[in-house]
């Protein structure tokens, strides 16, 4: 009983260092972008918290391309891993690789071409003048870092396979000089350009460090280091068709920053601008628990499905079928109570969480930032259940219905609901549109359920999409045979 209860708490102990770790290796854009608004924020003021998101589409546009990537190599790459296929893992991982180099490199180029139309778009020029001086800085400061972002995220995803150890510590080497280099900053000449550039050169530190790491042990570091060139587009193939849905997303989103902005600058003021830079800080925290949580759903259910595919009689069947509905019963009970848990905390916590950005009185952009989120608050049991939905709907292929509710929930239905209420109620009508918009993704996840079910769910069972997971299991039935 004893060896039994060790081994039980040894593999909750394994599954939550790997969560862990898996997080460590996805959020290191989300860690730089609260430490560049704190920053921002406390010595530059709404100003620089203003011109920070307005140049935000662009940075998420580069986002987008990095997501393609890291998302459709990873699973590919994976896939080679666990199939003990090294020639394919290489030849999957040198494409993305150089893929990457390129795609990045060539937009880094159109964005420095095209800057100032680029920043007219942006809206940088509808505001006042330290506005636009401190949108140009952070434009210009981003365009020497891209490429190595990308460089490090897609090492990341690599490191995360046989190199954990020193995928915590080339993280912590870039926490490390990025809080040390923006502290300097802080105290001796705070401006926009300096902050920013301290994210390039802790990129240049932590991207040294892992050259090194692979070129000391390189037997050790092998699944991780960029080896070749290849430019063969069939290598690239899979992992652009895998990515694509994440890349999708982060065009939606990107999208709806540049119309959100637009909007505010039309209808309000540019320090409420200001204030969804700060909400979009603190809306990490309850986004890296989804990401975990994510990541756990995308695990289980996963293995679960594969239970299925690999049963051989009806009775087995059946049993790996209750399985998967335990397993979704779980998980969503948890999803329900650790979002009920991060609500409390959200809306308790509001107007705290605020000032430890905001360093100036700005009555307005502050409401702002409160406002977006106790609405992020409202909204996140739906928007934990909706992951959770979206996570199974790759699981069992049903890419339509994925696509669908990532246009919904990252564009559609947030600026649609954000717009009406604006317009309708102000400003806490607009704040108050995202916790609408995951309401309205949580029925439309429903609907979608109910039209694949042919009636409407009310167990967790009738969520299990049984169409497409039957085809699931065809699909490997036959490659099979």
């Amino acid at each position: 009983m004893n060896e039994r209860k060790t081994s039980v708490i040894g593999n909750w102990g394994n599954r939550v260092k790997m969560i862990l770790m898996a997080m460590i290796a996805e959020i290191n854009i989300t860690v730089m972008n609260v430490v560049n608004i704190f920053f921002v924020s406390r010595y530059l003021g709404t100003d620089g918290t203003a011109a920070y998101e307005v140049v935000m589409p662009c940075i998420t546009v580069v986002c987008a391309l990095i997501a393609l990537g890291y998302n459709g190599l990873q699973a590919v790459c994976y896939k080679d891993y666990g199939a003990k296929d090294f020639e394919a893992f290489e030849r999957h991982k040198n494409a993305g690789y150089t893929w990457m180099i390129i795609a990045v490199t060539a937009l880094t180029i159109l964005y420095g071409v095209f800057k100032a139309p680029v920043l007219d778009l942006l809206g940088a020029n509808d505001g006042s003048q330290a506005l636009a001086q401190l949108s140009e800085e952070c434009y210009t400061a981003f365009l020497l870092f891209y490429l190595l972002q990308s460089i490090f995220s897609l090492a990341s995803c690599f490191m995360f396979l046989e190199n954990r150890r020193q995928l915590l510590i080339a993280n912590l080497i870039l926490y490390g000089c990025l809080l040390t280099g923006n502290t300097v900053v802080a105290m001796y000449r705070p401006s926009m350009f300096a902050f920013m550039m301290m994210n390039g050169i802790s990129l240049i530190i932590a991207d040294l460090y892992m050259i090194l790491y692979c070129l000391i042990a390189r037997s050790q570091s092998k699944r991780m280091a960029f080896s070749a060139i290849n430019l063969r587009l069939m290598d690239l193939r899979e992992t652009f068709f895998t990515g694509l849905p994440d890349f999708m997303e982060y065009g939606f989103v990107a999208l709806l920053y540049f119309v959100e902005n637009h909007y505010i600058l039309s209808r309000f003021s540019e320090s409420l601008v200001a204030g969804i830079g700060v909400f979009e800080a603190i809306d990490n925290l309850p986004e890296v628990l989804c990401v975990g949580f994510c990541f756990l759903v995308t695990g289980t259910l996963g293995t679960s499905v594969g239970g299925i595919i690999g049963a051989s009689s009806r009775s087995e069947v059946d049993e790996a079928e209750e399985k998967l509905d335990h397993a979704a019963k779980r998980l969503t009970r948890s999803a329900v109570l650790l979002s009920l848990m991060m609500t409390t905390t959200l809306i308790l916590t509001a107007r705290p969480l605020v000032e430890i950005f905001m360093s100036e009185e700005d009555a307005a952009a502050a409401n702002c930032a409160v406002l977006l989120t106790i609405s992020c608050a409202i909204g996140f049991v739906f928007y934990m259940l909706n992951s959770e939905l979206v996570c199974y709907y790759k699981v069992v292929g049903a890419y339509i219905p994925a696509h669908i509710i990532f246009f919904s929930e990252a564009l559609l239905f947030p600026l649609g609901f954000k717009l009406m209420l604006g317009e309708l109620f102000g400003v806490t009508g607009f704040c108050m549109g995202g916790a609408a918009g995951e309401i309205a993704v949580f029925l439309l996840n429903l609907c979608i359920v109910w039209l694949a079910k042919g009636r409407f769910p009310l167990k967790i069972r009738d969520f299990r999409m049984d169409k497409y997971l039957q085809r699931t299991v065809q699909k490997y039935t036959n490659s099979e045979v």
